[in-house]
């Protein structure tokens, strides 16, 4: 299945992924679970600092720094279980989906996941244990990621020796999807700068994407602080993107607005 990093899904449509003939989702059964199997495939569904539907409450975790996800099992889950023996083993491909608000219907596709730890009996709620897992995120080198750099962990080694070497700044707000799915909620899809809307010009494929942008670089702020994504991040094509990190430190984009302005 070829989902797309940063897009929002809701679980009919991933499940249509899976059953693309087979008509609208049947209610109730493992697909309005945390997670069901199909094939050789997983899907996991994550409430992040939220409770799920059920009431149970997990400590689940992402960070955008690492691409790191920490994930639990349903209640008296382990890991000589079927399921997570073939996890573990890497015989399932697992599927990640988060929300960080449980009245939400769209998840987040976090991407593939590869187990790197796992601990068995921890202790959740009610005194239950389930096994928790540490999983590394990849995505494949063709992938381009929600900020516009190709999501792969050896770029270096790929590029050609006649290649200029291009230096992309990513802050970590900018790859947090949560942060992202509220600017982008809040302000649209469509540039913020010169008004490009991926939807208009590739149809369906481009629905619901843009890149996002911090309006003041962290380093002009004195490093991390708290952040606004309604007001703090705005939405950008790939190419304004580009042009606001043309520069360094990057331009604002009123100023980009300017230049725009100047040349029409």
């Amino acid at each position: 299945m070829q989902f797309y990093k940063g897009t929002k899904y809701t679980r009919e449509q991933i499940w249509k992924q899976f059953h693309p003939d087979s008509g609208n989702k049947p209610k109730g059964g493992d697909w309005d679970t945390g997670y069901v199997r199909e094939g050789n495939e997983l899907v996991a569904f994550l409430n992040i600092d939220a409770a799920g539907r059920t009431g149970h409450d997990f400590d689940n975790a992402y960070d955008p720094n690492s691409e790191t996800l920490t994930w639990f099992g349903k209640p008296n889950t382990h890991s000589e279980q079927p399921t997570f023996k073939k996890l573990i083993s890497g015989a399932l491909t697992p599927h990640f989906f988060a929300r960080w608000d449980n009245k939400n219907t769209n998840f987040i596709y976090l991407g593939i996941g590869t187990i790197f730890s796992f601990q068995d009996k921890v202790v959740i709620q009610n005194g239950k244990t389930a096994i928790r897992l540490q999983i590394e995120l990849t995505a494949p080198t063709e992938t381009i990621g929600a900020e516009g750099r190709i999501e792969s962990r050896n770029v270096d080694n790929q590029l050609p020796l006649y290649a200029k070497r291009l230096q992309v700044l990513v802050n970590r707000y900018e790859r947090d999807p949560n942060k992202r799915a509220q600017c982008l909620a809040h302000n649209g899809y469509e540039c913020q700068i010169c008004g490009f809307s991926f939807v208009t010009f590739y149809g369906e494929l481009g629905r619901d994407f843009c890149h996002v942008h911090h309006i003041e670089p962290l380093s002009e702020t004195g490093g991390e602080r708290e952040l606004d994504p309604t007001k703090d991040l705005i939405p950008v094509c790939a190419n304004c993107h580009a042009m606001l990190h043309r520069k360094t430190p990057a331009l604002k984009p009123s100023d980009l607005i300017l230049i725009l302005n100047k040349k029409n």
